[in-house]
This record gives C-alpha cells, sequence and structure tokens, in this order.
C-alpha cells in the first residue's frame, strides 16, 4: 500500500508544554499532536523542524510525518485542531514530496527572543523583563545598551564550534569521536530595538542550533550589554568549545521558533 507523505505547520504557547518531544507524565507538543492523531485514527512517526525546550514558543514550526491513509490537508488541519488544546495551533497542512523531511530539508530555521527593561506587561511570559535578580542579583537598574549587545552579537555569525554555548548531554559527548558535531553555522544575529518601549528583539537565524545554544548566547549578550561581562566574552566562549558554559542562560519564555525556511514554500495558506 502506498505510504504518502504529509506536512504540518504549528504554533504554539511555550508555557503550557514541557517542550517539543515527548515525556512520560508531562504535557508536550509531541504528545498532544500524536494524541489528536490517535482520535482521528491515524498512527505517525513525527518528525518536527526544531525541539524546542519547555516555554518555547513558536509560530512557525513544521513537523512531517508518513501515513497510509489520504488525508485530505484542509480536513487533517481542521481534525487536529479539533483534538489539540487551546495552546497548540495547526495552521496549515500540505502533502509533500517523499524525501522531503522537516529538519533535514530545512534550509535555515530562524529564532525571535525578546528582551525588555522592563517589558511591557502585555508580553508576561513572552519576552524576558529585567531586571532579574535571578540572572543579576547584583544589578538593581538594569538597561540593555544596544550598542554593547549588537557588539557582542556581531561575533556569532559564520561557522563557529559553539560547543562552549551548548547544554551539556548527547550533542556535546559526540565531540569525542567527531570533532564537528558541534560546529554549526549562523547565518545572522542582530538586535532589532523596538519604537517607543525599553523593548529589543534578538534575531538569531542558522542552518541549526545546539540545545540551549540561543538561549546561552542572549545570556552571555546580555551580561554584556548590562555590563556583567563584555562583548569579547562572547569571543572568549567560543574560542574554547570544550569548556562548560558558566555564564547566564536566559528563561526559555523569552525564545521564540519564528519562521522554518525551505527552497520551495510548502503551504498555500
Amino acid at each position: 500500500m502506498e505510504k504518502r507523505r504529509y506536512a504540518v505547520r504549528l504554533a504554539y504557547e511555550g508555557g503550557a508544554f514541557r517542550g517539543f518531544q515527548r515525556q512520560p507524565g508531562m504535557t508536550t507538543v509531541q504528545g498532544c499532536l500524536e494524541a489528536a492523531f490517535t482520535h482521528i485514527g491515524v498512527q505517525v512517526r513525527l518528525e518536527p523542524a526544531a525541539r524546542t525546550d519547555a516555554g518555547v514558543h513558536a509560530i512557525d514550526q513544521v513537523v512531517t510525518f508518513t501515513a497510509r491513509a489520504a488525508l485530505e490537508p484542509a480536513a487533517l488541519r481542521a481534525a487536529i485542531n479539533t483534538h489539540t488544546p487551546p495552546a497548540l495551533l495547526c495552521l496549515d497542512a500540505a502533502r509533500v514530496p517523499p524525501a522531503f523531511h522537516a529538519r533535514a530539508s530545512a534550509r535555515s530555521r530562524t529564532y525571535v527572543y525578546l528582551v525588555g527593561w522592563p517589558a511591557p506587561a502585555e508580553l508576561a511570559g513572552y519576552a524576558w523583563s529585567l531586571p532579574d535578580a535571578r540572572a543579576f542579583p547584583d544589578l538593581l537598574v538594569q538597561r540593555v545598551d544596544l550598542a554593547r549587545a549588537a557588539d557582542a552579537l556581531a561575533r556569532i555569525p559564520g561557522e563557529h564550534d559553539f560547543g562552549g554555548f551548548a547544554r551539556p548531554g548527547e550533542q556535546t559527548a559526540r565531540r569525542r569521536e567527531d570533532a564537528r558535531a558541534t560546529v554549526r553555522t549562523v547565518l545572522r544575529a542582530e538586535v532589532v530595538p523596538a519604537v517607543g518601549a525599553p523593548l529589543a528583539a534578538f534575531v538569531l537565524e542558522g542552518h541549526g542550533f545546539l540545545r540551549a545554544m540561543i538561549r546561552n548566547v542572549v545570556g552571555a549578550v546580555v551580561a554584556a550589554a548590562v555590563g556583567v561581562t563584555s562583548p569579547e566574552r562572547v569571543s572568549a566562549i567560543l574560542g574554547a568549545p570544550g569548556e562548560r558554559y558558566r555564564g547566564v542562560r536566559a528563561p526559555g519564555w523569552g525564545l521564540t521558533l519564528a519562521r522554518v525556511a525551505y527552497a520551495e514554500p510548502l503551504f498555500t495558506g
């Protein structure tokens, strides 16, 4: 029987989930999505473009899967939305070529991290608000110097070994057998200030990212921007990929997966 390939585009509010990947006894995006497929009588193996961490939001997550059933995209989207919680929304669905894979076929992923000093009240749960006594206990008033932030971020684009910004685990352990296991290419890293508000967006686009890499990069950049460290600290961490990151990690709720780019558009909506 013919197997068919499908892709769905998702948006979700990260605060409602313990990340994308299924975890026993916890509410995850994967778990909720798999439960929705069970309700419509389809057993699938989900392939996400990115495995977002707990608290991280998405407005353009792409997931592919194979199914024997002939699924009409509009009906598939509606069925998923019927059986998922309000914090998880299927925006689009499409039939895709047999070789297409949400992760492997992606040209780039773009993440946006919001930081405010303090962030507007309506962005609670979506932006890192300073001052933050947990991250910077000795600073009572924290203002983000965007020139220092831009200086720090300018050191990130290009191909680097980002092992020093990664969360210790399976990815960093691979460096024992493969020296390039933690090498990644970042295409863009910039800070975009808001107009009329003490708020900025840190935008990072790359082929792929290590676990916690973006949150650690933002933490190091903000530490430089508030004067705790210098922009040169980012270069020092890049220069020591085998050392564990010991700086500030930005909280998950400020981060959003904003775009996954492919060679050709997947969805018509």
